[in-house]
């Protein structure tokens, strides 16, 4: 059983490499492309991406090295370990400049790319240099980890296992290619993260001093003084130097084919940030590990270090470490195996295919065949070379000085020549060989940064000196890139406007605290004060306390006696300053007076506390910041005399400390969304009893029409009418006063009116609109973030600048918002990347409204123009081309049908979107399901009034004003009223609706008469009457018998009907209007007839319905007639045609109402009057 336990680690690292095996063959998929056994198929999970970089990060000679060097070098070297965190933080910037690059296989692909064949080769030559030295560093980490965790194996043994390790990294990343390198990378990544902790708790506590005495140990230690990184000496400059170069050669092309393999550079760019974070976690643990080993023994020999280590942990752990250790240098071999292999076989093949003409040869073969290469060379190299810090400059030697800056510029935009990237890698390569031999080798400084530095300048002095190409340059950077940047600039200007309303008196009289926090919070000052002031090093800083103990009396006394005698403005802002200022200053006072740390530390969680509580998270979290910052600088500078507390005491007192904090910031959370949702509440009831109230005083019915004796003693029905308005008319604009004059007093609020009544009509397919002047910056802001609030993340919206746009526009905010959201999240939805951008270009154009319609068949209808804004959402596609001028109402503005869309999926998404749009008089453009074009007017006020405005009657068929007797204007509301209270008798009209459509009518009209002699509206609600009868109260075409006259007798454009009512009635309308003449009806009726023959429906011959109604009105009215020759003609027609359509098509009883209409117009009888 013994023996069993001591050989525990050789058999935990047997099982390990058979866990690596089977994971890699588990995970191997059968490629038949090099792109997919170089970066797969690009939709890996992110979490994986972070998992494979972080562990060919991670290199198998990180931990033994920086151990070692920690005990060596000290703080120097713990600056180096922590640098190797920055080029991550760099590339998560950098990456997003490198979206013409992602669809590469490697990195000399993109170097040939930009500047030619012969530059790529030298990056070849480069890189493979780079990967064999590479990886025999990791083999060499292999047979050391092997020999140091498991001393009692023979030299022998070790020598096979290195080779059995070697033999399973090669195997699997040759034939499962990245797939098996990834997944592989992952069970590496978990082994050395799960390790490496364990090992720093143990060697911690293998410490033998009191942790009062480590930080006064250390800084009496030359190598661990802060001060020894800021002298001026071949030391720090060594360190300095070492740190510049670890900074850019994780920019390698193993790391760099690990970006590629990401969908798109959003996903490297959110890669490459938690690699960094979590980059820096690991490595702490490992400069603690090296920190606890010198404090254990600080004057071992570095070569000892481990050997002391491995003595100092239980003999089964040693296996864990020892597989801990293989873990890192296996996950960081075979990525460079992979990467090398592909640059071999798509690289250096494909280069020399350009240079000349060679056999042709699998690209998948010759990659496998260079993995076996180049993993029996890099293991001739590590027999060499046994030194890991020499490796690892032989490592950054063979990369920076020649591949990075040449990378670095295309990536930027520089575009050269070839000669120009050759010049420049010559000076890198000729920079390195001339530093490493009378430089470095006498003061140990490396130079790869700074040869690194000598070969980007003298490209650019190439590129400027000599004549260059057509072609070459700085090309600026690509849409993703400039889409970033645009929106971080929007979102600093929302934060900055929120900032600047935060200062206003209504939102510092919201953050004054009720009399309960102001008590608590003043007793914790005085409290905190007190207590702290007791630790303080003398007597004479006791004043310290002073002002805090004062802040909190001034706290308890306002609440005593000085409470709601202050404006709440003035309170808001002295809670906030002194909370802000206040509690962050005594923290900072406590570190710099106490004489324990202890002290601070727990006034750091308390004070924390009761600022994340008090104060909104954007000003508590930066004030928790600094002040955390202040407080390392306030221990520094008092190093001499503070007393660190015990870490049994402190351990605990963090624990329980973040606890609170994090506590706090949940509730605080919790409760801020609970508020959102109580003020939510809150004003959806007070619109409720808004509602509620409007109901009660619109329940009254409207007057209705009376005996003439009723009228002489009750008043006329116009004073009825106006008494029941006044009532109630505060309630559309409850500022203005409304007046008892006349019945024109309702037609001046006509639009409050439509929108009251179209808010009680619950119609949900036509918006309501509340025009103001909007800012399309801060209209496309708000659009944004409707769209993150209700999506949970940004559109990735690019907004095109474009000169000579307008800066507001005139419109309802609240439904141009809900139609930027419903755009996007088409687009979206639509584009085949999820992560592209969208983008949105602004545009002048004019929209044009048809004033009239033709009453003949070849007429030409005038129009009228309107400045229009066309806001054009485009995912990947190109960007659309717009006319001049749209034609509104044109029949042969159509929509491209895309046939790879569905028609089904494409009437789904523009439903809504088409709404928003028609009802502010515009038009939607789908040209493409990723494409989709609003075109909105500049001011939607403007052409309504204008539309209003043309409604005048036209010359023919009407006759000019004549004189109108208060009798007849009252005889003719009393008609309104009757048809007002009959017509919802029919279950499928809306009453609100029709009152609507009344007053719109009356708005219109005016006092005009038709020639007829009968007024305009007058006669409009007699023809809905017999319209209304005749389907049975179908509702649309009872509004649209309404509306029609309107249209063909006024200037009122088909585009009003179309934002204001539903499309159907619009279309019942612009049916009627294009189907005038006998003819033509007769002509359509006879094709709906063929088309269907017996399926005919009302709704196909609802012209036929307006049609007769209306000939059977003006017959029986054709006594007001100047010209009898119209009448007789009329007449005549209804006879040989009207008749007959009403038999054909129409109910029994229309032909025989016409027909003895225009007899008796024939005979000259006077009509009776229509029952």
């Amino acid at each position: 059983m013994a023996s069993l336990y001591h050989n525990a680690p050789i058999l935990i690292v047997i099982a390990f490499l058979l866990l690596t095996l089977t994971v890699g063959i588990y995970f191997h998929k059968k490629t038949t492309t090099l792109r997919e056994y170089a970066v797969g198929n690009k939709k890996f999970a992110t979490a994986t991406l972070v998992a494979t970089m972080l562990a060919t990060k991670f290199g198998g000679d990180n931990m033994p090295l920086d151990v070692v060097e920690i005990h060596n070098r000290g703080i120097n070297w713990i600056f180096i370990a922590l640098s190797t965190s920055v080029p991550f933080l760099l590339l998560s910037r950098l990456v997003l400049r490198m979206g013409p690059f992602m669809q590469h296989l490697s990195m000399p692909e993109t170097i040939g790319s930009v500047y030619g064949t012969y530059p790529r080769i030298v990056t070849v030559l480069s890189c493979i240099c780079n990967s064999i030295a590479g990886i025999a560093l990791e083999i060499t980490v292999i047979s050391r980890a092997i020999a140091m965790c498991i001393p009692s194996c023979a030299p022998q043994t070790i020598q096979y296992m290195t080779l059995l390790a070697t033999a399973v990294l090669i195997f699997y990343s040759c034939f499962g290619g990245i797939r098996s390198v990834t997944f592989t990378d992952v069970l590496q990544f978990i082994t050395f993260t799960l390790v490496i902790p364990f090992l720093a708790i143990f060697m911690i506590q293998k410490i033998n001093k009191p942790f009062s005495d480590i930080i006064p140990f250390l800084q009496s230690q030359p190598q661990f003084q802060l001060s020894s990184l800021f002298h001026c000496n071949t030391r720090s400059i060594s360190t300095l130097s070492m740190a510049l170069s670890l900074s850019v050669v994780y920019m390698e092309h193993s790391n760099i084919q690990r970006i590629y393999m990401a969908s798109d550079v959003l996903q490297a760019q959110r890669v490459c940030r938690y690699v960094s974070i979590f980059s820096l976690i690991i490595t702490v643990c490992i400069i603690l590990i090296g920190i606890a080993a010198f404090i254990a023994a600080p004057t071992l020999p570095s070569t000892e270090i481990w050997t002391y280590i491995m003595q100092h942990i239980p003999p089964f752990f040693k296996g864990f470490l020892a597989i801990s250790l293989l873990a890192m240098a296996m996950s960081t071999a075979d990525s460079d195996l992979n990467a090398c292999s592909v640059i071999v076989s798509h690289d250096v093949y494909g280069s020399l295919q350009h240079v000349k003409r060679i056999a042709v040869l699998s690209p998948l073969l010759l990659a496998r065949c260079a993995t076996i290469v180049v993993g029996l060379s890099a293991m001739f190299l590590a027999f060499k070379y046994n030194n890991l810090l020499e490796l690892l400059r032989l490592l950054i030697n063979f990369f920076v000085p020649v591949v990075t800056a040449p990378f670095l510029l295309a990536v930027y935009g520089f575009r050269g020549s070839s000669r120009t990237a050759l010049i420049g890698m010559a000076t890198g390569i000729g920079a390195i060989l001339a530093w490493k031999q009378w430089i470095e080798s006498t003061t140990d400084i490396d130079g790869s940064f700074f040869c690194m530095l000598a070969n980007g300048l003298a490209m650019l002095v190439a590129h400027y000196l000599l004549p260059q190409p057509a072609g070459t340059g700085w090309l600026p950077p690509d849409k993703i890139y400039l889409q970033r940047q645009q929106e971080k600039k929007r979102i600093a200007r929302r934060n900055k406007k929120e900032r600047t309303i935060f200062f206003t008196k209504e939102n510092l009289a919201k953050l004054k605290p009720n009399a309960i926090t102001l008590v608590l919070v003043g007793i914790y000052l005085i409290v905190s004060s007190l207590v702290s002031s007791c630790y303080y090093n003398a007597q004479k800083t006791v004043w310290a306390c002073i002002p805090f103990f004062m802040l909190g009396v001034a706290h308890i006394g306002y609440v005593a006696f000085f409470a709601n005698k202050i404006p709440d403005e003035a309170i808001g802002k002295y809670w906030f300053i002194s909370v802000l200022v206040g509690f962050p200053f005594h923290l900072l006072l406590s570190c710099c007076l106490c004489e324990t740390l202890l002290v601070p530390f727990i006034l750091f969680f308390t004070h924390g506390t009761v600022l994340l509580w008090t104060l909104p998270f954007y000003w508590s979290l930066r004030a928790l910041a600094i002040t955390t910052g202040g407080m390392l600088i306030a221990i520094c500078c008092c190093k001499a005399t503070v007393v660190w507390p015990d870490p049994m005491i402190v351990l605990p007192l963090v624990g329980v400390g973040s606890f609170l904090v994090m506590s706090v910031v949940y509730f605080k959370k919790q409760n801020r969304i609970q508020q959102e949702r109580v003020a939510y509440f809150l004003q959806k009831q007070a619109t409720q009893e808004a509602y509620e109230l409007k109901k009660l005083a619109y329940s009254e019915e409207l007057p209705t029409a009376s005996p003439q004796n009723t009228l002489a003693q009750e008043g006329t029905i116009l004073e009825k009418a106006i008494q029941n308005v006044t009532q109630s008319i505060a309630f559309v604009d409850s500022t203005t006063p409304f007046l008892k004059e006349d019945f024109q007093s309702i037609l001046d609020k006509f639009a409050e009116w439509a929108y009251y009544l179209k808010q009680r009509a619950k119609r949900q397919d036509q918006l309501l609109l509340q025009p103001s002047i909007i800012l399309l910056e801060a209209l496309i802001d708000a659009g944004e973030v409707a769209y993150q609030k209700e999506k949970g993340y940004l559109p990735g919206l690019w907004v095109e600048e474009v000169v000579h746009i307008p800066d507001t526009m005139l419109g309802d905010r609240e439904q141009l918002v809900r139609l930027l959201f419903l755009a996007l999240n088409h687009v979206r939805q639509s584009s085949a990347s999820f992560r592209s951008p969208i983008t949105l270009q602004l545009q002048l154009t004019q929209l044009r409204y048809k004033k009239r319609e033709p009453l003949e068949a070849d007429g030409s209808p005038a129009c009228i123009s309107f400045p229009a804004l066309a806001l054009i959402f485009v995912g990947e596609k190109s960007m659309p081309t717009l006319q001049a001028v749209y034609d509104v109402e044109d029949a042969s503005t159509t929509q491209p049908v895309d046939p790879f869309v569905s028609p089904q999926k494409v009437n789904l998404h523009k439903e809504n979107l088409a709404s928003i749009v028609y009802a502010h008089y515009g038009f939607l453009l789908l040209p493409h399901a990723e494409q989709l074009v609003c075109l909105l007017p500049l001011d939607v006020s403007q052409v309504r009034e204008e539309m209003l405005a043309l409604s005048l009657p036209r010359e023919a068929g009407t006759q000019e004003e004549a004189s109108i007797t208060p009798h007849e204007k009252t005889a003719s509301l009393a008609t309104l009223s009757a048809f007002h209270d009959w017509i919802p008798s029919f279950e499928s009209i809306d009453p609100f609706l029709i009152a609507e459509i009344l007053l719109l009518l009356r708005r219109c009209y005016g006092f005009k008469r038709h020639a007829s002699g009968q007024l305009f509206y007058v006669r409009a609600v007699g023809i809905a009457e017999w319209v209304a009868a005749w389907t049975d109260g179908h509702a649309k075409l009872v509004y649209a018998t309404l509306l029609y006259d309107l249209v063909r007798y006024t200037r009122l454009p088909l585009s009003y009907i179309k934002a204001n009512y539903h499309l159907i009635v619009y279309c019942f309308v612009e049916n009627t209007i294009a189907i005038d003449s006998r003819k033509r009806l007769e002509e359509s009726l006879l094709a709906i007839a063929n088309r269907f023959k017996e399926s005919l429906q009302k709704e196909h011959i609802s012209v036929l319905y307006v049609k007769l109604a209306e000939r059977l009105y003006d017959l029986k009215h054709a006594s007001g007639y100047k010209d009898p020759s119209i009448v007789q003609a009329m007449a005549k027609e209804s006879l040989t045609i009207d008749v007959e359509l009403a038999q054909r098509y129409g109910e029994p009883g229309m032909a025989i109402l016409l027909k003895h209409a225009a007899e008796e117009a024939l005979a000259g009888d006077k009509p009776t009057k229509p029952i």
